[in-house]
């Protein structure tokens, strides 16, 4: 019974952010790490039960497939994880809950601090002390799609780009925006690079 508690945190934690930004998003984070939920008449401190995850689960799923619907790169990619998934839900026991340890509301870096921090992250000569510096503000915040687009503007090389999505990847609180970002790579290597990113990895 615990180990399919832990995987269905897990599974949350892969499938994270994956919410509509005008919904109420509650950052959950459990003994198995933390984990985006669009949660509806929750007071903090309740426990969660699965099936409010399977709910998330399925929503975030049907939101991917309609993404992946309209571009094929994305498909090739995405329809056979969510085939996966939709299997694995089925196995769920109904009658689990789990305690948060702390909860907290999701938003993104606010336009005045996001400003400062592109200037920041601009005044740092070298990708790689770039990088760091991104590794260390991320902890503390969360980012949306264009914000990101925004980031690895700040990168001169494809590569760099790349290693900023990852970085950010779990950060970000609308990826199914995805591709806004995507289209700011030119080549079609980069652009499946970073759909495999945002879904594979």
């Amino acid at each position: 019974m615990k180990r399919i508690l832990a995987a269905t945190v897990l599974l949350s934690i892969c499938l994270v952010s994956f919410v509509a930004a005008q919904n109420r998003t509650v950052r959950i984070q459990t003994a198995r790490g933390g984990v985006n939920i669009d949660l509806h008449n929750y007071n903090f401190g309740d426990n969660i039960d699965v099936q409010v995850v399977i709910d998330n689960i399925q929503s975030r799923l049907s939101r991917l497939e309609r993404i992946a619907n309209q571009n094929t790169d994305c498909a090739r990619f995405v329809q056979p994880i969510i085939y996966e998934i939709i299997a694995l839900i089925t196995l769920f026991p109904q009658d689990i809950y789990f305690e948060p340890i702390s909860t907290e509301i999701v938003q993104p870096m606010d336009d005045h601090h996001f400003a400062q921090f592109l200037g920041s992250l601009e005044d740092e000569s070298f990708s790689d002390d770039k990088s760091m510096f991104l590794r260390r503000v991320s902890t503390k915040n969360f980012f949306t799609c264009e914000q990101l687009g925004k980031i690895i503007d700040k990168f001169t090389f494809s590569d760099d780009k790349l290693a900023a999505v990852k970085i950010l990847k779990s950060r970000l609180i609308d990826p199914e925006n995805a591709f806004i970002v995507r289209d700011k790579f030119t080549f079609d290597s980069d652009k499946n690079k970073f759909m495999k990113i945002m879904y594979s990895e």
